[in-house]
């Protein structure tokens, strides 16, 4: 009997603890306030072997693009866009770490999140994800994307520049503050699936004939990392 104990102790002491899942909600603050979008926890610590499912907490369009990363992570971690309440993506983690993530049409509205598997990395031990790569693998992931270009769009049109012409329509205005927010399609020339996106307008556009629901084409331009702000826009047919 004394060594069938301790023949089942040292089986349950080999034994390495149970999985567990975790879900970090999508959320949008019909409220607005000071964070109109954010991850529902946007901190969170699992251990290798978890599984991390991020929801769609309601009917927006969101994502989940992983831009930063331990070095041994050789994979882009990124969903399709979720557009529906109660999508999921889920990942399960087996490298230790610290990863942050962000959505990336609410990225410059602060819904960012991080994720620390086992312990924190030390500095110099992670890598940032090429942004606009994860972007085309996006655009070929999100629902309904049959690999066609955007109506109205042609990538060969991007100039030297960095500029992009787009189409889409408009979501919101905020013409004092030169900010206007679209749904725009899926862009090839600059990799960005389907999604909703606030943009800086240029002091010339002129946004005060523009509202919810206008169809309209925009051409962007660079302004700095991977923002671009609206220097043309006109009404589609």
């Amino acid at each position: 009997m004394r060594k069938l104990i301790l023949t089942t102790a040292l089986m349950l002491a080999a034994t390495p603890a149970f999985a567990k899942d975790y879900t970090i909600k999508e959320v949008t603050n019909e409220n607005g306030g000071s964070k109109p979008y954010y991850f529902s926890p946007d901190k969170l610590t699992v251990q290798p072997g978890d599984t991390v499912t991020f929801e769609n907490a309601q009917e927006d369009m969101h994502d989940v693009m992983f831009v930063n990363v331990p070095k041994a992570v050789d994979e882009m971690i990124m969903s399709p866009m979720m557009e529906k309440k109660g999508d999921k993506f889920s990942y399960k983690f087996t490298i230790p770490g610290t990863y942050q993530f962000h959505c990336h049409p609410h990225e410059e509205l602060g819904m960012k999140g991080t994720i620390i598997v086992g312990k924190a990395s030390k500095p110099g031990e992670t890598k940032e994800m090429n942004h606009h790569e994860m972007g085309e693998k996006a655009e070929g992931a999100s629902h309904g994307h049959d690999g066609t270009e955007a109506p109205g769009h042609d990538s060969k049109k991007a100039s030297a520049a960095g500029q992009a012409q787009g189409t889409g329509k408009v979501v919101s205005v905020d013409a004092a503050s030169s900010t206007i927010k679209l749904e725009h399609d899926p862009n090839k020339s600059l990799g960005w699936p389907k999604m909703k996106m606030l943009f800086t307008a240029d002091k010339s556009v002129d946004l005060s004939g523009y509202k919810q629901g206008d169809p309209v084409s925009f051409t962007l331009k660079p302004v700095g990392g991977d923002d671009y702000a609206i220097i043309e826009l006109k009404k589609s047919k």
